[in-house]
């Protein structure tokens, strides 16, 4: 459960910039560190597991021929520090289908990942998501910005699903990497489940020209970055719809118990 429980994380996201004497940020030279803030998404860096997308970000040093410089912060802190140029990029950030104008910040133009968010559900019932008003529906706490519609939240995983489990809920939405080794280890056979959606996972860099380079850099990256470096994450992969009960279940959901 450790492994799924750093996973959550994504469930949930470099040009290194100095202060010039008048208080704007600049772009630093090329030899040093690029800052990347990765946010503390249920790991213990100092003394316990680390979160497996630390190895994809260290990577990048080697893609792109510059040291990295990882910082590890709360959440809001690291997007913070990555809006107001204290960093060069915050990463893991999921983007929503539905992303507004008018943030403080700006997303990567190329993602770095994708992350599959899949609708679980009773066996037997069809949810149907053009009128999702008439169902009970949740996700995960913090993701509720991610739907087009209303959407409850709430903050145990393995609770969403016994709460689906005991007619309590009728459908619970949110990421296969973080849900799925749980619901395995549940061994919840009454449920089911169904892709909803692939979100793009990209790198946030501070709004307007500041974060220019940046998306550079980070474009440069996506083209480089090998499909086996985030397969050994347990990150990116494709939808697989496997069900409970099933005899081939994917390794990476038996291996994240």
């Amino acid at each position: 459960m450790k492994y799924c429980r750093l996973l959550l994380g994504l469930v949930l996201l470099i040009c290194s910039l100095s202060v010039t004497a008048d208080g704007n940020h600049t772009v630093a030279a090329d030899n040093e560190p690029l800052h990347v803030v990765f946010p503390l998404v249920g790991d213990t860096p100092d003394s316990g597991p680390e979160h497996p997308l630390m190895n994809v970000v260290r990577s990048w040093a080697q893609l792109i021929g510059r040291e990295i410089e990882i910082e590890r912060v709360p959440f809001k802190r690291s997007l913070l520090m990555a809006t107001n140029g204290e960093a060069d990029l915050h990463f893991p950030m999921i983007r929503p289908h539905h992303a507004r104008d008018g943030n403080p910040y700006t997303y990567s133009t190329a993602p770095l990942l994708t992350v599959n968010f899949v609708v679980y559900s009773r066996k037997g019932e069809n949810i149907d998501l053009t009128q999702p008003e008439r169902y009970r529906i949740a996700t995960h706490s913090g993701h509720k910005h991610l739907f087009p519609f209303a959407i409850a939240e709430e903050h145990t995983i393995e609770g969403s699903l016994r709460k689906l489990d005991n007619y309590r809920l009728e459908a619970f939405i949110f990421a296969d990497s973080a849900a799925d080794p749980i619901l395995y280890g549940l061994g919840l056979s009454g449920l089911q489940r169904k892709l909803y959606t692939t979100f793009d996972v990209h790198a946030v860099s501070p709004a307007g020209e500041k974060g220019g380079m940046a998306d550079k850099i980070i474009s440069n990256i996506a083209q480089q970055m090998p499909e086996e470096t985030l397969r050994l994450a347990g990150v990116g992969q494709p939808y697989n719809d496997w069900q409970v009960g099933d005899a081939d279940v994917p390794a990476l959901v038996q291996n994240s118990k």
